[in-house]
């Protein structure tokens, strides 16, 4: 089987091929760019096997005339990539709340401690938008103080309205 790439970018004198095979096979481009870089028109043959590509250098050939001599000589498979589809502006804002529900998922959290981070988070918002004085300070207020309740009934085990009679 002859081993597919495609053309990730293309300038004149060089030519970024990327493999289009499977995923464990991606090591491969350190064999695919020696064997390229020992074709006549290469200058040189730069393999990334992180990523899967391979530079290729050219600068008295251009690319279309190169890759056929590289498809006949070393029977190298090249395509385009499909074009991904389009993302709609909803589409970004439910990908970011699923990352947030799936981080929020993997701690403990409670109503209090959501509740002070989003006093905390409005507090830098208003601080952000100049309204220094009178809101931001409340939403920190509200967030030490909702702390400061939450912190008392787990010491004593009470909830904070609850009367004390000693």
């Amino acid at each position: 089987m002859s081993p597919a790439f495609h053309i990730a970018h293309a300038t004149s004198g060089r030519t970024r091929i990327k493999w289009a095979g499977e995923r464990d096979n991606k090591t491969r481009v350190v064999d695919i760019a020696g064997q390229i870089a020992a074709v006549e028109d290469v200058d040189q043959a730069i393999p990334r096997p992180g990523t899967g590509s391979i530079i290729i250098e050219h600068e008295r050939v251009q690319w279309p005339q190169l890759e056929s001599e590289l498809a006949h000589r070393l029977s190298l498979r090249f395509s385009t990539p499909a074009t991904p589809e389009p993302r709609t502006a909803m589409d970004t804002i439910n990908r970011g709340i699923d990352r947030t529900n799936a981080a929020l998922k993997g701690i403990n959290t409670d109503l209090g401690s959501v509740t002070v981070l989003m006093m905390l988070v409005l507090a830098v918002a208003q601080a952000f938008r100049g309204q220094i004085g009178n809101s931001s300070v409340s939403f920190l207020w509200y967030a030490l103080s909702i702390a400061t309740m939450s912190r008392r009934s787990e010491n004593t085990g009470q909830s904070p309205d609850a009367d004390s009679t000693a």
